[in-house]
């Protein structure tokens, strides 16, 4: 019987919440199209002359020309300044120009102007804050990171500085820098859902899994209808080995219409572990349900799951369901899976014919498939057919993969002829390759027999 992994519970999840966007989660209030940041960058325009360059007699007239336009005309504005600026303007009105061209959604054109900015005066801090946001909004995360702490080292870090930062090392799994980054938002914006957000989370991908979940338990209390939310503190309760309340999380998922066929074989798993047998098939059949393609690998594990748990009508009811759904054209491999997973089910059954039905054309097909030389042998070895069974055994053996197994399925089969000195030497040849508590018993008493 295959042992159930607790780790697959774990880092399926993992997968399930990360996986299914290109960025850890979107942003709400700190995004930079937030209204409340949108006001503030409007209110950028002006000039902080201890950290940007100094706009000089002559160009003071230009400002003036475009400064009427700068809030509800942006691209009047930007037309009266790419009419005026040269070489030799003044990096404020660069500035200016790619702050407008952000506003407009050129990132482009605006990262060009901001560049030049910051070529021209590289203490202009603004100009890398603008940059910051480009980045951030073009998932340019890399440069993001690298913005921003140009940001905080010339004295900008706020709110948004290192909540973005912390975002964007988020996002590039720099999660112990993402946790500090997000601690110091939260000085400035202690109440702020992405900040607790990313911060929850940063928490769960370095191991303070207590934290997580009372971070995540906060804000499911604030709002309890982010599928999301539940999904990672579900994270934190499998890596506490808390698996009640990682159903319960799955089972609020599932009832809100969320989740996906991976989150729903996640609590047949957790079910299952649980030896709760009927919801567990229940929620596998709920995954083999969702609709989009088929992961055909994914969905053979629960079926793999069923039958080394012994639960045999379970098994097949969901090898029928799986057979309905399966595409035109599996791979040799998946083949190969769902032909023994059937064959075990039929053995199980104790129909020995059907399940030989299954494995000769299997091994017939791929000669080299070691699991079913090894389930032939043993189905030979039942019905006393001790030379079929040999045959079978000799063929796997010469399988580094299955030579163990092999050897003390051909020390079994000499006992069963009463060959016991036959019956050790293959015995202890297993050994040699792989030391087992349980062979070594079964060695300590034949001998003792003898």
């Amino acid at each position: 019987m295959k042992r159930f992994s607790t780790l697959y519970l774990v880092s399926s999840l993992l997968t399930l919440s990360l996986s299914h966007a290109a960025v850890p989660f979107q942003l709400t209030d700190s995004s930079p199209g937030s209204a409340e940041f949108r006001e503030r960058f409007l209110g950028n325009y002006g000039m902080l002359s201890e950290l940007e360059p100094s706009v000089s007699v002559q160009d003071k007239p230009l400002f003036v020309r475009v400064e009427p336009f700068l809030r509800n005309n942006p691209q009047q504005a930007i037309q009266v300044l790419e009419s005026a600026l040269n070489n030799e303007s003044s990096p404020a009105f660069r500035f200016l120009l790619g702050s407008l061209y952000y506003q407009t959604s050129r990132y482009g054109q605006a990262e060009q102007n901001l560049r030049m900015a910051v070529k021209a005066f590289p203490s202009f801090r603004r100009a890398y804050r603008t940059l910051g946001l480009i980045y951030v909004q073009n998932n340019r995360y890399p440069e993001a990171i690298t913005a921003w702490l140009k940001v905080i080292s010339l004295g900008g870090g706020d709110a948004q500085s290192y909540g973005l930062l912390g975002y964007a090392y988020l996002t590039e799994g720099k999660y112990q820098s993402a946790l500090s980054a997000y601690q110091m938002a939260r000085m400035f914006k202690p109440d702020s859902v992405d900040f607790r957000r990313g911060e929850a989370q940063s928490l769960l991908e370095t191991g303070q899994y207590r934290q997580a979940a009372a971070l995540f338990e906060e804000l499911i209390a604030e709002q309890p209808t982010v599928p999301d939310t539940w999904l990672l503190q579900a994270n934190t309760f499998l890596q506490l080995e808390r698996y009640d309340e990682a159903i319960a999380n799955l089972e609020v998922v599932h009832s809100m219409g969320a989740g996906s066929r991976d989150s729903r074989f996640l609590l047949g798993n957790l079910y299952l572990r649980a030896e709760n047998y009927r919801p567990a098939l229940q929620a596998y059949q709920a995954g083999l349900s969702q609709p989009g393609e088929l992961n055909v690998t994914s969905a053979l594990k629960p079926l793999d799951y069923l039958i080394g748990r012994g639960l045999i009508a379970e098994s097949r009811v969901y090898l029928q369901d799986l057979q309905q759904r399966l595409p035109a054209t599996l791979t040799p491999e998946q083949q190969d899976q769902l032909a023994l997973a059937e064959a075990q089910i039929e053995r199980r059954s104790d129909d020995s014919a059907a399940a030989m039905a299954v494995l000769k054309p299997l091994v017939e097909r791929n000669p080299l498939q070691g699991e079913a030389l090894l389930l032939i042998a043993e189905l030979e070895l039942e019905a006393e057919h001790y030379e079929e069974a040999v045959f079978y055994l000799q063929r796997a053996q010469s399988l580094p993969e299955h030579k163990v197994d092999a050897l003390v399925a051909l020390g079994r089969l000499e006992v069963a002829r009463d060959d016991f000195a036959a019956a050790l030497k293959h015995l202890r040849a297993a050994q040699e390759i792989e030391a087992r508590t349980g062979v070594a018993r079964y060695i300590r008493s034949i001998e003792q027999a003898l």
